[in-house]
């Protein structure tokens, strides 16, 4: 019995002291974890400290642009979207405010754009311009304001806004070439009564009065 109970009693210690070695294995892997987020979190937050808020208003749809879309300057990456509402003056415009790096080139004369990405839909806001005489945006911003980009129309809105003028020359070619076809029906059918037409000509009418019983005008012989 006494014997028994020796040989228990290290097998049951053994087993106490893998448990504890996994459960500081596993402690040590938790925290290194949590270290590892919180370090990333840190590095992101400071990374961006000094990115500047800009705000666009757009005069159309912007459907298919989310919170976290891209922002890019002549298609380099610059920063990305971070709200997106309603202008409360007018709800005509849509408000869209960017956090942009702050080495981005923002002048005065820089203008925003919506555009596709692909054939997928998503839209991404486009930055042009940036002269480089110009003034940047900020230092002409008066202190306590949001710097504002102004925005042109995307070249899909400017396709849908000229598409009623285009559907009416369409129209227009339309009836010209209903017209065109019916003067190419006649000419058909009168070529199918006179095939003749074809190589002399047209026969003159005959002048009024005429008839087949009727001669014309003498004509006055040379000499007389």
């Amino acid at each position: 019995m006494a014997r028994a109970r020796r040989v228990r009693w290290p097998q049951e210690r053994k087993t106490m002291e893998t448990d504890r070695h996994y459960f500081l294995e596993g402690l040590f892997i938790l925290v290194l974890t949590i270290a590892a987020a919180l370090a990333f979190v840190w590095l992101s937050a400071s990374g961006h400290r000094d990115d500047l808020v800009y705000r666009i208003r757009f005069a159309e749809s912007v459907s298919g642009l989310a919170v976290g879309d891209p922002v890019k300057f002549r298609g380099v990456d610059v920063g990305s979207v971070k709200s997106i509402a309603l202008d409360a003056a007018d709800s005509r415009l849509v408000q869209v405010d960017v956090s942009l790096r702050k080495e981005t080139p923002v002048k005065t004369d820089t203008r925003a754009v919506l555009k596709l990405k692909g054939i997928t839909g998503v839209v991404f806001v486009e930055l042009n311009g940036g002269a480089p005489n110009a003034k940047t945006l900020v230092t002409a911003t008066p202190e306590g304001q949001i710097p504002e980009i102004p925005s042109d129309k995307s070249p899909l809105a400017a396709v849908m806004d000229q598409l009623p003028r285009i559907l009416e020359k369409f129209s227009g070619l339309e009836d010209q070439v209903k017209k065109v076809a019916t003067d190419v029906g006649g000419l058909t059918g009168t070529l199918k009564e006179d095939p003749s037409q074809l190589i002399f000509g047209r026969k003159d009418k005959k002048p009024p009065g005429a008839s087949a019983g009727v001669p014309g005008p003498a004509v006055r012989e040379h000499g007389n």
